[in-house]
């Protein structure tokens, strides 16, 4: 059971890592429910990519919203932190709402991949992280290579 439970974190920390639009930068990271490749690999059913969708986009506001309020608190936390006149208790205070947005953001991401792993069957998640194992070695070695020129 332990070696399920672990499947899952790593399953759900792939899930929710990255930008809320990473999408449009690669188009894999969110919407690989819908890519032909790994729909095929994972053998998805168009039932099952169509209710991984409908979990996306309801959660894709809440997840925008939470990081247009994260990175306004940064800023803000970063034009406190450049200000040599600021008290210790302001930047305490504002890194405490940074840090209450970014767990707000993190609980909807973790809760949007807990319902869309809950979509898939044992062996649909085992593939997906064979899949997701394989895309990330690639990238791994993708990145080693273009250090070394």
């Amino acid at each position: 059971m332990r070696w399920h439970a672990a499947a899952l974190l790593g399953f759900l920390v792939f899930l929710a890592s990255g930008p809320i639009d990473a999408a449009n930068q690669n188009g894999q990271r969110h919407g690989w429910w819908l890519s032909d490749e790994v729909r095929a690999h994972v053998e998805l059913t168009d039932d099952q990519s169509a209710r991984l969708d409908r979990i996306y986009k309801r959660a894709l506001p809440k997840l925008r919203d939470s990081m247009r309020r994260l990175n306004a608190e940064e800023h803000t936390l970063s034009q406190l932190v450049a200000d040599m006149g600021v008290e210790e208790i302001d930047v305490t205070r504002q890194v405490d709402r940074v840090e209450a947005v970014r767990s707000e953001l993190s609980k909807t991401r973790l809760l949007m991949v807990f319902r869309m792993y809950r979509v898939l069957e044992p062996d649909q998640r085992d593939a997906l992280d064979q899949w997701r194992n394989r895309d990330s070695s690639s990238q791994h070695s993708d990145r080693r290579r273009s250090r070394q020129r």
